[in-house]
């Protein structure tokens, strides 16, 4: 507890009365300090999936403290396509030998053609319909993980520079 000067009558109040005990006169309370104010949470990124704020990134249904990742990558899964390449492989295997039957004198049934080039396209449709996977990868002291995964690489980007720009402006 401090001692102050009274404003109207000048004897020593202390600090914590609301009045002079001499005079009466009300005194100020000493206003204290203000507390430091909080930036507003800012956006950078907001879909239905995915927001990118100063504070967090929420993915799905997983919250990320913005202050605790190190850093964000894209990474990526190339397509799975030994699948459609051994189907193509045993199809035209399968169709080049009706045209080399044992006995050439008698051709192989229709429905080794059939199968065959059946096996043929459907191999041809697993390699071009493969897609490459893009991953956006956050990393903490706790480790890294895949945090989001999408077969659209101009979304995934879109995603790291929003966090990258979050971690350079607000850390």
């Amino acid at each position: 507890m401090a001692l102050i000067q009274c404003r109207e009558c000048g004897q020593s109040v202390s600090t914590e009365a609301a009045a002079c005990p001499h005079c009466g006169a009300p005194q100020q309370r000493p206003v204290p300090p203000l507390l430091p104010v909080q930036p507003q949470e800012q956006k950078f990124y907001s879909d239905n999936v995915v927001a990118v704020t100063t504070t967090r990134v929420v993915i799905g249904g997983a919250t990320y403290a913005l202050r605790n990742i190190t850093s964000v990558s894209m990474t990526y899964t190339p397509p799975k396509i030994l699948g459609g390449i051994l189907l193509l492989v045993v199809g035209l295997l399968l169709w080049l030998g009706g045209f080399i039957s044992i006995h050439s004198a008698s051709p192989a049934p229709i429905g080794v053609y059939l199968i065959g080039g059946a096996m043929v396209i459907g191999g041809v449709l697993l390699i071009v319909t493969a897609k490459t996977s893009y991953h956006v990868n956050l990393s903490s002291a706790a480790g890294e993980v895949h945090a989001l995964s999408s077969k659209n690489k101009a979304y995934i980007e879109k995603i790291v520079v929003s966090i990258n720009d979050a971690i350079v402006k607000y850390k």
